[in-house]
């Protein structure tokens, strides 16, 4: 039997919305997309992680938008999103928060009409408040008993700095002191049309749209407000820091590198490089340290890309005899990046796989809602999907190397070790 040909991955192109604005003003992007009758709403909201005086702050409130609205208790909201096969999830990221609801078009203005009750009239009940801070604080010490956690805690305190919520350690004292006020006061201040974008995708007719005015197209006007930067509030400093955690198993690497933003035009060719350094199974990282060296089940190098800056981050775990092995061999693969040039075989894997990846985003109409909230909450713009094309597809291994030499400086390098020191 002869095996079936295998092509190039081509024509990828991401479905562009259409806008339409509420009575408020309010931008709905509405995503037309297959036969099911479903949809799925997103609320998107300004306002995170790094706003308010501690990152707990916008999570919490997030949250307990679900424990009650003025006409309904948090069991009532449970028992009806149940009834009608309604699902509702809640996140809190660096600068936006975001409300979800996935529903069955026949109950949408059923559906919709708690939605707008929690976002609109939120009453944040003490008793629920507290279960909320309960279960918070059991997930902190939960985490703080990971390697992992612990070192990525540290890592965020000294990139971004002590006092930066992004940076800031977690604590239960910070957990139980958000006070009902200040849920409501963030609330108030970022819940504005002036301050939601709100993305409907599925099989959408005009009349849903019609409902989604009427529930959220009086909302009374507030005061349009920027998110806090995420840029670090320290200087940058090349260190070796290490989190003492006697009986742990294994140690946690984090490692980080600043790197530049999201505009600049070496971005992508960033990211397509940390992709063949740790960015898949097949990658430099995975070959070397866990395949031919056998010190770690796993590591992992990405790009993280912020709003206003981005850091190249690896992370592993190990046996805490390997620590310093799996660190000299993560730095000779950088060094090994920047002398010489990628093959060309092992180019054509990293265009497949990021292309493939690509691909997925494309799948259903909530894969592209997903790449929509991403683009808004990130504000990155509408040509960046096909811009990602075009580079991955052109990139050469020239332009690789040349990138590598740029960035890949080992010596500017930010690496946080949590466990248990050997001799």
């Amino acid at each position: 039997m002869q095996r079936p040909a295998i092509h190039p991955i081509k024509d990828l192109k991401m479905l562009r919305p259409s806008r339409v604005v509420l009575s408020n003003g309010i931008p709905v992007y509405v995503i037309q997309f297959g036969d099911d009758q479903v949809s799925r709403i997103n609320i998107l909201t300004e306002g995170g992680k790094c706003d308010s005086n501690n990152a707990f702050t916008a999570e919490l409130m997030i949250a307990a938008l679900r424990e009650g609205s003025k006409d309904m208790d948090a069991d009532r909201i449970a028992e009806r999103l149940d009834f009608y096969g309604a699902w509702l999830a809640a996140d809190a990221a660096t600068h936006n928060t975001t409300l979800t609801l996935h529903t069955l078009n026949r109950n949408f203005d059923q559906v919709l009409s708690i939605l707008a009750g929690i976002v609109q009239n939120p009453v944040f009940p003490a008793h629920e408040i507290g279960n909320l801070k309960s279960l918070a604080i059991n997930r902190l010490r939960t985490n703080k008993e990971k390697v992992s956690y612990l070192a990525l805690q540290q890592f965020g305190n000294l990139y971004f700095g002590p006092n930066h919520n992004l940076g800031a350690a977690m604590s239960e004292q910070i957990i139980d002191g958000v006070s009902t006020t200040q849920l409501q006061n963030f609330h108030s201040q970022w819940f504005a049309p002036e301050n939601i974008r709100i993305i409907i995708a599925g099989s959408v007719s005009d009349e849903m749209i019609h409902m989604l005015d009427q529930k959220f197209g009086s909302m009374k006007h507030g005061v349009g407000r920027q998110s806090a930067s995420d840029c670090p509030n320290v200087k940058f400093c090349p260190q070796t820091a290490f989190i003492e955690k006697a009986d742990a198993l294994q140690n946690a690497i984090r490692i980080g590198i600043p790197a530049i933003a999201r505009t600049d035009p070496d971005y992508i060719p960033l990211r397509i490089l940390t992709t063949a350094l740790g960015g898949y199974f097949g990658s430099r990282l995975m070959t070397n340290i866990r395949e031919t060296k056998g010190y770690t089940y796993g590591i992992s190098a990405s790009l993280l890309g912020y709003r206003n800056n981005s850091v190249i981050s690896i992370s592993s775990q190990c046996d805490s005899s390997y620590t310093a092995a799996v660190v000299e061999e993560i730095k000779k693969e950088m060094a090994e990046l920047c002398q010489n040039t990628i093959p060309h075989d092992e180019l054509r894997r990293i265009r497949s796989y990021m292309l493939s990846d690509l691909a997925r985003s494309l799948d259903t109409p909530f894969s592209v809602a997903d790449y929509y909230v991403s683009m808004l909450n990130n504000r990155i713009p509408e040509d960046y999907f096909d811009r990602q094309i075009d580079i991955i597809n052109a990139i050469t291994p020239e332009r690789l190397r040349d990138v590598a030499r740029r960035y890949y400086d080992t010596s500017n390098m930010l690496i946080v070790v949590a466990g248990r020191e050997t001799t």
